[in-house]
């Protein structure tokens, strides 16, 4: 009798672990799909996240020069307008740079080395800027700059600056000369539209352009 108890115990007791060790590997198991899903989800996440920042730097950014486009220099304009009103050192100077010959180049020598040309040219100006100017590809073969805490007497040598950077840039090829751009600049007053402020620059880039080009002329 006692030994047929123990058998029975001993059955029982074997069945239980039979069971426990389904369990367990049937919890392992499930924890191994949990752990593979957190990791896709996780690598998903990391994907969106990749794409989002590509989406906005290629929103924000040209793809030709890598410099910040129309539409962020846009909002960076109306910010700094926004913060002149409101600070008294908040001004700024705008500035506009025009290539000089350049349909001229693409026509001689094709939309290729137009493109290279653009490159090089604003890699150079990129290097004349301090940490906190902005430069930005406006349209075609234009950038515009924003530099803050610049004022009447120091924006003119901010352009001569900039226009002599580009005359130092990356030759292309030696049948294309060096380039050089026409600059106009001027000064946001407080309280009034950064369209305004754009108009007067683009004047003087004009004028600029009627007095031999390759110069700066502030409105």
């Amino acid at each position: 009798m006692l030994d047929r108890l123990t058998h029975i115990a001993d059955r029982f007791q074997a069945a239980e672990r039979e069971r426990s060790q389904g369990y367990l590997a049937n919890y392992e198991k499930k924890v191994r799909q949990l752990e593979k899903i957190v990791r896709i989800s996780d690598q998903y996440q990391t994907m969106l996240h990749q794409l989002k920042e590509r989406l906005e730097h290629a929103s924000n950014y040209d793809s030709l020069t890598s410099l910040p486009n129309r539409r962020y220099m846009t909002v960076r304009l109306e910010e700094a307008a926004s913060r002149a009103t409101r600070e008294p050192d908040g001004g700024f100077a705008v500035m506009i740079a025009d290539l000089d010959h350049f349909k001229t180049v693409n026509d001689n020598f094709g939309h290729a080395a137009g493109d290279r040309l653009l490159q090089a040219v604003a890699r150079a100006l990129e290097l004349s800027l301090r940490e906190y100017d902005l430069c930005a590809r406006w349209g075609g073969e234009e950038f515009l700059f924003l530099f803050p805490s610049c004022d009447q007497t120091n924006a003119p040598i901010v352009a001569e600056r900039l226009r002599q950077s580009v005359t130092k840039a990356q030759r292309i090829n030696d049948e294309i000369p060096a380039p050089t751009v026409s600059i106009g600049f001027t000064i946001h007053r407080p309280g009034e539209r950064v369209d305004t402020t754009l108009l007067r620059a683009d004047q003087a880039l004009y004028k600029a352009k009627d007095a031999g080009r390759n110069c700066v002329v502030g409105e």
